[in-house]
């Protein structure tokens, strides 16, 4: 059985900290906060009235017991400079709940497992990891970048390692599907930046499966349009 749990988060960064190093772990921190909405740990986040100088967030969560709680905590990368304070929720008699609020959650949860993948495929592309890329997609993905379609992640690592360093990829999100149980369906606009040519906007649908272990790319479908 499920609980909820509210948790305080308080972050004091320690004195003489580097800008760019508390840059670095916020995103790793907003990376690692979608990955476990996708997996249904994290609910909400909500910024409380703060104080001078504070740095504080509420964050209601997921989990079956105390200890799951804290692995989930201790794996976000800002509890290196967090205290955490958890009060386990129980339902109030008086709850109303509402199949509307149900129904908006899940569709929060599709845009948030379709943003944990595509934010590891970012990192992986902007960093020229081909390899990387590859591991986000199934072994019998079929594949259509801006070249003839592939099955599998020989094909996509192929396709990657092929592009000039250098190139980058910021994404957005338009439409988001669940199609089944652990499948979901996105349709985004995709950026791709390089050094020594102007950016090259496509069109992307992505299809996610979640595996054993994961969720990764099934289908992925480029389109360029006029």
């Amino acid at each position: 059985m499920m609980m909820e749990f509210l948790v305080d988060m308080v972050t004091t960064v320690p004195d003489g900290t580097a800008d760019a190093e508390v840059d670095a772990i916020r995103i790793r921190e907003a990376a690692r906060s979608r990955e476990l909405a996708a997996h249904g740990h994290l609910l909400r986040l909500w910024r409380p009235p703060l104080e001078a100088g504070e740095w504080r967030t509420w964050g209601l969560f997921h989990a079956t017991d105390a200890t799951e709680l804290e692995s989930v905590l201790s794996s976000m990368p800002l509890r290196v400079w967090r205290h955490d304070t958890v009060t386990p929720l129980t339902a109030h008699p008086s709850d109303p709940g509402s199949g509307d609020v149900m129904s908006n959650q899940t569709s929060v949860d599709e845009a948030g497992m379709l943003d944990a993948v595509l934010t590891r495929w970012k990192a992986a592309v902007d960093t020229h990891q081909p390899e990387s890329v590859a591991a986000l997609f199934t072994t019998d993905a079929i594949f259509q970048g801006l070249h003839p379609y592939t099955v599998g992640q020989a094909g996509v690592a192929e396709y990657y390692a092929a592009q000039p360093a250098g190139m980058t990829a910021v994404y957005t999100l338009r439409e988001s599907r669940a199609l089944s149980e652990g499948l979901v369906l996105g349709y985004l606009t995709v950026d791709f930046g390089f050094r020594d040519r102007a950016t090259l906007t496509v069109y992307l649908s992505v299809i996610i499966r979640q595996d054993a272990d994961d969720w990764r790319i099934v289908h992925y479908q480029v389109s360029r349009l006029n």
